[in-house]
């Protein structure tokens, strides 16, 4: 019995240790957000290749202790060999708060060039290239923010931004338009479709209709006619259009597609409209 009796006096130790523990992790979190600094960044940004001339981020500031000014650092990371690489760390940007955000939450934004992302940049042992069409695409830029508080303490913001490395054409658009089958006849198309950057002029969509069943081909769009050609079809073969030109029209955004793929009983002939979705 008193053995029973000390194994639970032990136990009832152990719990107490623990559930003390728990509060006093969660006493430290709580401190910590008391510290203020903190502040919430746009979280993501597809940097589209020859068409964004300038990032422009913006940064919630609540309301809270006196914030000075924040610090904007830089890190690019992309696959070398596979493998996946980071460069070194830059100060990119610096802005300023200015204890704005001591009576009420303040909103601040500043913008980012090609030129400040690349600078002072090492990757794989050499320097981001000047001309940003021979970037991969997907790989991306991450900025992290340091808060300079008012009393000349600092605080290392957890959310970060990320900018992706994507093409012009990248994104979301309504497509309309008709599969033509050989025997079982037209069907209409309606769909939203997401066009997925695989290269400066190339994107991944699915062939019609057929995306829930694995069928799908690269677009690429010649720079300086905007006439589109096909390769890589999944699971077949798939090809542009004999009598009608497919094209981009960079006026409007749109997408103009004629293609087919040869069944067994004929050729399955696609006739597609894409307009972005903003």
């Amino acid at each position: 019995m008193k053995l029973k009796f000390n194994i639970s006096i032990l136990a009832f130790a152990f719990l107490a240790l623990l559930i003390i523990s728990c509060n006093k992790s969660e006493d430290l979190v709580t401190a910590d957000a008391k510290t203020g600094g903190l502040i919430v960044p746009t979280s993501g940004i597809p940097y589209k290749l020859g068409a964004t001339p300038t990032v422009n981020i913006s940064v919630f500031v609540p309301q809270g202790p006196a914030i000075d000014k924040v610090e904007v650092y830089n890190i690019y990371s992309g696959k070398v060999n596979g493998n996946s690489v980071n460069s070194n760390e830059t100060l990119i940007t610096t802005f300023e708060i200015n204890g704005e955000n001591v009576n009420q939450d303040v909103t601040k934004s500043f913008s980012v060039k090609y030129a400040d992302l690349i600078k002072g940049i090492t990757f794989d042992g050499k320097a981001l290239p000047s001309d940003e069409g021979l970037l991969p695409i997907g790989d991306y830029w991450t900025l992290s923010y340091k808060s300079i508080l008012g009393d000349g303490g600092n605080a290392v913001n957890n959310a970060k931004t990320k900018i992706s490395v994507a093409n012009q054409y990248a994104g979301f658009y309504q497509c309309t338009g008709v599969f033509t089958h050989p025997t079982a006849g037209p069907r209409p198309i309606n769909e939203e479709k997401f066009l997925t950057p695989v290269g400066a002029y190339t994107c991944n969509i699915p062939a019609g209709d057929l995306g829930s069943s694995g069928y799908f081909v690269d677009i690429t769009v010649d720079p300086s006619t905007n006439e589109v050609s096909f390769s890589n079809g999944i699971p077949t073969a798939i090809l542009g259009s004999t009598t009608e030109k497919s094209y981009y029209e960079p006026s409007t955004g749109k997408f103009y597609l004629h293609y087919f793929y040869v069944g067994g009983t004929g050729n399955r002939v696609i006739d597609e409209e894409y307009t972005p979705i903003q």
